[in-house]
């Protein structure tokens, strides 16, 4: 876990309350009772934008100053953390309900909440490419930072993995001209242990490698993984609150039982289910494969907005034809069009899998979090793997 301290500035501004005009009999034509209808009609409307804020957002909450104030980047941070800090935190989700976080950025109003904040939890490994520069240009000196994937041994993508072996390529060239095949069985050894470093590599203890997209980011798909971003949180937690430090262990020693029991549902369900391919629009699952010994094939890259070449097109629909691939997973927050060009050219299915980077509208309804939201998850590789 990493932790960074800035200095916090002022007091928690409370939100004032919004006075309503008194109400005079008065006789009134009936244009004029429309316009004061669509008058406060308006006015309502406008209420409940700065009450009830967007979906998972506390975003005009007034602040409560008993409550440790706490800023998380994106859903599933913000899911954590109300599961850990439970009634003894007030949790702001940075970015807005129903928006693809990958390419978002904080506004002015978000860094100003910074500055008043206690704790900031982010996923890091690239995924908040912003982190950095935000951080670096706080006065908040007593804020608490935690990435919360620190300890998480990360996977490379796929696009630092293909260059990666291009540029391991060249140099196999290069090595040939200049020694006529000397010391083969010596480049053979180092050429393995690259390999190995292609596949997994443990966090480095600096920002700068997780910023580049070196690493897929979705660390939290594998429950394990969720359970060291929950331990990370909870310590903290419990170092800017140390009076209720028993509470927040509690409440991660809870929520790590259960995602224990998630990983065994997960592990007996798949196990046995002869197909192992999925084929997903968005590069966002390879945690979860390794975890459960499953294949990720993507459309897409790490970035769901990204396009796919004709090529790459041609090649995902050959692989599905050839591998009785029975359905293409898509995700409702970023849109299902590449997926759909797939599934129609090859006569599969359409699923849908989250990679809990939000919620969607219909899951916020159902009252929807991480654990159902896997849940959700795990029918559908049944379904598409049975």
């Amino acid at each position: 876990m990493r932790i960074n301290r800035k200095k916090q500035l002022g007091k928690h501004a409370v939100i004032s309350g919004i006075r309503m005009p008194q109400l005079r009999c008065t006789r009134v034509s009936e244009s004029d009772i429309l316009r004061r209808a669509s008058l406060a009609l308006c006015a309502c409307l406008l209420f409940t934008a700065v009450f009830v804020g967007c979906g998972t957002e506390a975003s005009d909450e007034p602040v409560d100053p008993n409550r440790l104030q706490v800023m998380a980047s994106f859903y599933t941070m913000y899911d954590f953390a109300q599961k850990i800090g439970g009634e003894h935190v007030q949790v702001t989700c940075m970015v807005p309900s129903g928006t693809e976080p990958h390419d978002w950025e904080p506004s002015t109003k978000d860094i100003t909440r910074m500055e008043q904040a206690d704790v900031f939890i982010y996923n890091g490994a690239g995924m908040e490419h912003w982190v950095s520069d935000v951080l670096a240009g706080l006065s908040n000196k007593k804020l608490i930072s935690v990435e919360a994937s620190q300890g998480v041994s990360l996977l490379r993508s796929a696009e630092e993995e293909d260059g990666h072996d291009h540029e391991a390529a060249h140099a196999d060239e290069d090595e040939e001209d200049s020694h006529d095949h000397d010391d083969a069985d010596a480049e053979d050894a180092v050429h393995e242990e690259d390999a190995a470093d292609r596949v997994v590599a443990a966090a480095p203890d600096g920002h700068d490698a997780h910023e580049h997209g070196e690493y897929d980011p979705h660390v939290w798909l594998d429950p394990m993984n969720a359970k060291q971003e929950m331990q990370n949180i909870c310590e903290a937690f419990s170092e800017a609150d140390p009076e209720h430090r028993a509470d927040y262990q509690a409440n991660y020693e809870k929520w790590a039982k259960q995602l224990d029991e998630l990983d065994k549902t997960y592990q007996t369900t798949l196990e046995n289910l002869s197909e192992r391919n999925i084929v997903v629009a968005h590069e966002a699952y390879g945690y979860l494969c390794r975890r459960y010994n499953l294949t990720q094939v993507s459309i897409e890259g790490m970035s769901p907005d990204s396009e796919p070449d004709p090529g790459r097109m041609a090649d995902i629909i050959d692989f599905v034809r050839a591998n009785n691939v029975r359905a293409i997973f898509f995700e409702e927050l970023s849109g299902s069009r590449t997926a759909e060009t797939v599934a129609a050219e090859t006569g599969v299915k359409l699923l849908t899998l989250s990679p809990l980077e939000g919620l969607s509208d219909r899951q916020e309804e159902t009252g929807g979090d991480y654990f159902s939201v896997m849940e959700e998850n795990l029918q559908q590789l049944t379904e598409a793997l049975r």
